[in-house]
C-alpha cells in the first residue's frame, strides 16, 4: 500500500508542470533522439493493485504510476515493438524509489545486458546515458529505498528515429473508446462506427451545429495524418483537434470544408484525444462519417482489445443445446494451451482494466472486466456517479438494490464489458476502513440480501457480476497489502459464522457469475491460495459452478499452490496462469482434472451470458447515462439517507421560511463518492447542495453560503459562518470525511475544524441541522446542541437534489444504519492496534464473532446510534407478534406496524433472533427484515419465514441446531425491539 504523500494541490501543480515537460522533450515528434517507449507495452512483475498498473509508467501522463508490492526485486519492462539503438533513459520516480537498480536490455525477453551499472534512484527525475541495442528495455530493482514498493511515474527510452516515419498503413484509432456529441440513433449509427474499421457502417449525428466525435488512443501519441471518409452528410465547415487531458483542445487544422467521401489530412501534433469539431454541416442532416482514421508516428500501442467473437466452423456458437453440452462440445475441441488462455488476463489496460484473449480457431471471445462496485470507473466518462453503496445498504430495500444494479448492469453493457467488479460485500468491522463506502453492512444477513438484490440487477442485463473480496478483506493500511504481513488470525467459527456467509447467499440466492479472491491471507494462507475458503465454502458447500478470479495482484505463490487452492482465473496478466500453469500440469503438481474444472466454470458463464451467442454491444466512449439512471440515483439517495435526530425542525416549510444559511465547503463542492477503484466520474455534472436547495426553496427564500471550514476551504472562516447563521431562519451545515482504497482513516472525528463550525453555528442559531457525508461511522460531539442531524453517506452526482427533498419533505426520510455508530474508538470491538490495522506481521481478528451491534450487545455499551436505527416525520407502532413451528424445522413470525402519525412514510420491521445461552452465540442477530410503505393510520401484517439454518451455528465441521428456548425479537433497531417471543427446538440437528 502507498499513503497519500502530497497535497492534492501541490500534486497537480506538479502533475502539470510535469506532463508540459513530457510534451517538450527532446525526441518527442521530429526531433532526435526519439521517445520510443510511449503508449508501447508495459509489463511488469507485479502491481501494487489496479490503480497501479505497468501501462502508467509509458502512458506520458505525469499524474499517473505504476506501483509494486513491496517486495525485492521487482521490474517494469517496455517492449519497443522492434529493435532500436539507445541513448538515453529517464525515470521519473514517486517518492517510492530505489535504492539500487540497474537499466537491461534484451533482444528475446530472455537474455538481458546491463546497460547501466547498479544505481541508486532519486525522489524525482533521474535522467541516465545509456548505450546499447535491443527491442525490451527493463528496469530492474534489487532494493527498495523505502519500505513501500517501486513506483514510477514514467520511464521513457530514448534512441534512434528509425520508427519516426509517419505511420500511414495503420490506423491507431482503430477499435478505440470513441465519444461523440450525439448520435442520430445510437443503436444504427454508434460513434463506435466510425473506428471500427468497417466502411460500411457509420457514425451520424443530430442534426444541429456544432457536433464533434473523439477517439481516445489509449496513450499520448505523436499525430501525423487523418482519414475521414464523409458519408453524403458531411461537413461544410469543421477543424481536427489534439488533446493531452480531453478537456483542452489544440487546433491541428484551420477551419476548412469537408467532402463527400474520402478526405486526406496531414497534420503534426502530440496528445491522446482527437476529435474531428464541426461547426457547420453541408446538408439539412448530421454530421455522419463511415470512417475516422488516424495515423500516428511508430508503431501504435499494442493497447486495443477486440470482444468481437470470430467467425469460424464452431457448432457450439449460438446453439440451442444446453449450456453444458456446449461447454463439453468446446472442450473436446481444446489443447492445454487452449484452455489456459481463458484463465488469465493478457496485461493490457485497454480497453478494459482487464482483458482476456480471444481463441479464434474456437470462436472463442475475448472477455472485458470492468470496475466496480458503485458504478462503471476506471475514469471511464459518460455514465451515473451513483450514490455508495453504504447509501444502497441504508436503504433496506432490495427492491431499490436491484434497480441499482439493473442501472449498473445496463451502463457495462452500454461499455461494451462483461464483467462488473463487484459487488463489494466484505463485512464493515471498523469504520476506520478506506474501503468502508464501497460496501454494504456490519451484518452478514443484510450485506448477503444486499448483494443478492445488486447482483441480480447487474445480471438481469447480460453482465456478469464478480463479488468481492472473499474473504476476511477489512483493513487497507495496517500491512503492506498483498504481503505476508497482511495476515489475519480468524478462528473457522467466526469465519464461516460473520465473514462467509454473505457471499453464500451471494451465490446462491443471487448467482452471482464470480468471485474475487482478497489480497490478505487467511491464518498465514493467502486468500487466493485458500481451499477451504474456496473449494470448500464457496464451491461445495454451496454447489456453485461459477468462477474465482483474483484480485490485481493478489495472486503470489506458485501455479499449483493457486489452482489447487481454487483459484481460476489470475488477474491483469498469466504470471501464473500462463505457461506456469501447463507446466504444473505437466509435472502432474496441478491436476488435469482441475485444469478442466476451472475451464469449465469460466466457459459455463461465458456460454450463460451469451458471449459466444452475440458480439460485443457497446463501446468504452459510449455515453451511457440516462434521465432514468440520474433518477434511480437520486431515488436512491434520498431513500439511503438516514435521519438522525429532529427536534421538529424537520421538514422545512419553504412558505414560512426567508432565509436559510449554507455553511461548510461541502455544500458547494461535496464529497460525493470515495476513491480507488470505486470512483465514478459524474456525468452530468454533479447538482451540489446549494444548486438544490436554492433551486427547491424557490424565488421567495434567500439562500446564502458561507465556507467556514471544510477538506477543500483553503481559508477557514468560522466567524463569517457564525454571522450568516446569526441572521438567517435555519442554519444547514454540510461535514464530510473522504475514504479512498489503499487508506485507512486514522479517526472516525471530522478533521479540518467542522466539528469547530459546526459548534459555533448550533451556539449562534438554535435551529441548526447538520447533513454528513461520510463512508462510514463518525463521532458528533455537538450532538446534543443542534436541532437535527441527516446522515448522507456519498449520495453521488444528485446529491444535491435528493437533500434538498429531505430538508423540505418531498421525500420521507426511511433510512437506517447499516453500520453502529459508537460513542468513540475507545467503545469499539476493534480498537486495540493489533485488531486494527495490526501489528506485528498480524491482524488479530480477537473480537471474534462480536462485530458491530453484536459486540455493544454483548458487552452492554450504548452506541451513539444503533444499528437499524433511522428517524422518519411519521412515527411506527408494532403489535402482535406471533410466531408459529413449522414440521419441516423451520418457523412463521408475524408482526402488524401501523403508522401512527400524520405522514405516509416508510417502515423497516426488523426480526433478531437469539439463541440460548450455552450456544455461544451474540444476544441478538437479525435473521430477516422488509421496507413497507404505510398512509397515515394504515396497518400492515408482515410474515418472516425462520429456516432451521436461520438457527443454527457452526460447530467447527457443520451447522448445528441445539435443543432449547430461542429468543424472538421484532422492532426498529438492533436495540428497540418491542416485540418479544419464543421459538422451542425439542430435538438437535
Amino acid at each position: 500500500m502507498t499513503p497519500a504523500r502530497w497535497p492534492a494541490w501541490l500534486f497537480a501543480a506538479l502533475a502539470a508542470v510535469i506532463v508540459t515537460a513530457l510534451l517538450t522533450v527532446p525526441g518527442v515528434g521530429h526531433a532526435a533522439p526519439a521517445l520510443l517507449s510511449q503508449g508501447h507495452n508495459a509489463t511488469s512483475s507485479s502491481t501494487e493493485n489496479a490503480a497501479f498498473p505497468a501501462s502508467a509508467a509509458v502512458d506520458g501522463d505525469a499524474g499517473t504510476r505504476w506501483s509494486s508490492l513491496a517486495a525485492d526485486p521487482q521490474w517494469l519492462e517496455v517492449d519497443l515493438g522492434g529493435t532500436h539503438a539507445l541513448s538515453q533513459v529517464v525515470l521519473n520516480w514517486e517518492a517510492a524509489y530505489a535504492k539500487a537498480f540497474q537499466i537491461q536490455v534484451s533482444s528475446d525477453n530472455a537474455n538481458w545486458t546491463n546497460l547501466t551499472p547498479v544505481t541508486a534512484g532519486v525522489a524525482g527525475t533521474q535522467t541516465l546515458s545509456v548505450s546499447g541495442s535491443g527491442r525490451y528495455v527493463r528496469m530492474y530493482g534489487t532494493q527498495r529505498a523505502t519500505q513501500w514498493g517501486y513506483s514510477l511515474w514514467e520511464l521513457q527510452v530514448f534512441g534512434d528515429d528509425a520508427s519516426a516515419a509517419c505511420n500511414t498503413t495503420v490506423n491507431s484509432a482503430l477499435n478505440q473508446p470513441v465519444l461523440a456529441s450525439s448520435t442520430q440513433d445510437a443503436g444504427a449509427f454508434p460513434a463506435s462506427a466510425a473506428v471500427d474499421g468497417n466502411p460500411g457502417t457509420r457514425w451520424s449525428s443530430l442534426a444541429a451545429d456544432p457536433q464533434w466525435i473523439r477517439v481516445d488512443l489509449g496513450s499520448v501519441r505523436q499525430v501525423c495524418g487523418a482519414e475521414l471518409d464523409w458519408e453524403a452528410a458531411y461537413a461544410s465547415s469543421f477543424q481536427l483537434q489534439i488533446s493531452s487531458d480531453g478537456n483542452n483542445w489544440t487546433n491541428l487544422t484551420q477551419p476548412m470544408a469537408g467532402v463527400a467521401g474520402n478526405q486526406t489530412l496531414t497534420v503534426n501534433g502530440s496528445g491522446r484525444y482527437v476529435r474531428m469539431n464541426g461547426t457547420q454541416r453541408a446538408t439539412q442532416w448530421g454530421y455522419s462519417l463511415w470512417e475516422f482514421v488516424i495515423h500516428t508516428v511508430g508503431a501504435p500501442p499494442t493497447t486495443t482489445t477486440t470482444t468481437q467473437p470470430p467467425q469460424g466452423d464452431c457448432p457450439w456458437v449460438k446453439s440451442t443445446a444446453p449450456i453444458a453440452d456446449r461447454v463439453n462440445q468446446l472442450m473436446a475441441a481444446m489443447t492445454n494451451a487452449q484452455k489456459v488462455v481463458v484463465l488469465h488476463g493478457n496485461g493490457a489496460t485497454g480497453p478494459y482494466i482487464g482483458n482476456t484473449d480471444p481463441i479464434p480457431a474456437l470462436c472463442v471471445p475475448a472477455m472485458g472486466l470492468q470496475d466496480g462496485p458503485a458504478g462503471v470507473g476506471d475514469s471511464l466518462d459518460g455514465v451515473t456517479e451513483l450514490p455508495d453503496p453504504t447509501a444502497l445498504a441504508a436503504t433496506w430495500d432490495v427492491n431499490a438494490a436491484k434497480q441499482y444494479g439493473t442501472v449498473m448492469g445496463q451502463e457495462f453493457a452500454g461499455k461494451g464489458a462483461n464483467v462488473v467488479l463487484g459487488p463489494t460485500i466484505n463485512i464493515v468491522r471498523d469504520p476506520r476502513w478506506g474501503r468502508d463506502f464501497e460496501t454494504y453492512s456490519e451484518d452478514p444477513y443484510h450485506a448477503g440480501q444486499t448483494a443478492v438484490g445488486t447482483v441480480q440487477g447487474i445480471q438481469s442485463q447480460g453482465v456478469m457480476a464478480q463479488i468481492k473480496h472473499a474473504a476476511a478483506y477489512n483493513v487497507e493500511g495496517g500491512a503492506s497489502r498483498g504481503t505476508p504481513s497482511d495476515n489475519v488470525i480468524i478462528d473457522d467459527r467466526t469465519l464461516h459464522e460473520i465473514y462467509l456467509p454473505a457471499f453464500q447467499t451471494a451465490l446462491t440466492q443471487g448467482q452471482a457469475a464470480s468471485v474475487m479472491c482478497a489480497y490478505n491471507q487467511i491464518n498465514g494462507t493467502p486468500a487466493c491460495q485458500d481451499s477451504a475458503v474456496m473449494n470448500t465454502a464457496l464451491k461445495q458447500d454451496t454447489g456453485w459452478g461459477g468462477f474465482i478470479g483474483s484480485d490485481w495482484g493478489s495472486a503470489t505463490g506458485g501455479a499449483p499452490q493457486l489452482a489447487n487452492g481454487g483459484l481460476d482465473m489470475e488477474m491483469p496478466g498469466g504470471a501464473f496462469f500462463g505457461q506456469a500453469l501447463l507446466d504444473a500440469v505437466n509435472q502432474g503438481k496441478v491436476g488435469q482434472s482441475t485444469l478442466d474444472d476451472m475451464t469449465r466454470r469460466v466457459l459455463t458463464q461465458m456460454f450463460r451470458f451469451g458471449l459466444f451467442d452475440h458480439g460485443a454491444t457497446g463501446n468504452t466512449g459510449a455515453v451511457v447515462t440516462s434521465a432514468a439512471h440520474t433518477q434511480v440515483a437520486q431515488d436512491v439517495a434520498a431513500q439511503g439517507s438516514v435521519l438522525l435526530k429532529n427536534n421538529g425542525v424537520l421538514p422545512l416549510n419553504a412558505s414560512s421560511l426567508k432565509s436559510i444559511a449554507l455553511l461548510g465547503g461541502d455544500a458547494i463542492d461535496p464529497q460525493n463518492i470515495g476513491g480507488g477503484s470505486a470512483k465514478v466520474n459524474p456525468s452530468p455534472a454533479a447538482v451540489n447542495p446549494i444548486n438544490g436547495i436554492t433551486r427547491r426553496a424557490g424565488s421567495g427564500v434567500s439562500v446564502q453560503w458561507v465556507a467556514g471550514a471544510g477538506e477543500h476551504v483553503q481559508t477557514p472562516d468560522i466567524p463569517a459562518a457564525v454571522a450568516l447563521a446569526q441572521k438567517s431562519d435555519v442554519a444547514v451545515v454540510f461535514a464530510s470525511y473522504g475514504e479512498s482504497e489503499t487508506d485507512d482513516l486514522a479517526s472516525i472525528d471530522l478533521q479540518f475544524s467542522q466539528n469547530d463550525l459546526i459548534s459555533a453555528v448550533a451556539a449562534a442559531n438554535p435551529r441548526t441541522i447538520v447533513v454528513l457525508n461520510t463512508g462510514s461511522a463518525v463521532t458528533m460531539p455537538w450532538l446534543n446542541n443542534v436541532a437535527g442531524v441527516i446522515e448522507g453517506w456519498y449520495p453521488g452526482q444528485e446529491n444535491g437534489n435528493a437533500v434538498a427533498a429531505l430538508l423540505f419533505g418531498d421525500v420521507n426520510p426511511s433510512g437506517k444504519l447499516p453500520v453502529t455508530f459508537p460513542k468513540s474508538i475507545a467503545d469499539m470491538p476493534t480498537a486495540n492496534v493489533q485488531q486494527f490495522p495490526g501489528a506485528n506481521d498480524r491482524i488479530e481478528y480477537s473480537e471474534g464473532m462480536n462485530v458491530g451491534y453484536r459486540w455493544y450487545d454483548s458487552r452492554n455499551i450504548t452506541p451513539l446510534f444503533p444499528f437499524g436505527f433511522g428517524l422518519s416525520y411519521t412515527t411506527f407502532g408494532f403489535s402482535n407478534l406471533s410466531v408459529s413451528a413449522q414440521a419441516n424445522g423451520s418457523a412463521t413470525v408475524r408482526a402488524t406496524v401501523t403508522n401512527t402519525g400524520s405522514r405516509a412514510g416508510a417502515e423497516v420491521p426488523q426480526l433478531y433472533i437469539g439463541q440460548p445461552a450455552g450456544n455461544g452465540e451474540p444476544p441478538h442477530q437479525l435473521k430477516g427484515y422488509q421496507k413497507i410503505t404505510l398512509t397515515p393510520g394504515q396497518s400492515q401484517t408482515v410474515t418472516f419465514t425462520l429456516t432451521p439454518r436461520d438457527l443454527a451455528h457452526w460447530n467447527g465441521s457443520a451447522w448445528t441446531t441445539n435443543p432449547g428456548s430461542y429468543g424472538v425479537f421484532v422492532g426498529d433497531s438492533s436495540r428497540n425491539l418491542p416485540l418479544t417471543g419464543t421459538i422451542a427446538v425439542t430435538t438437535g440437528s
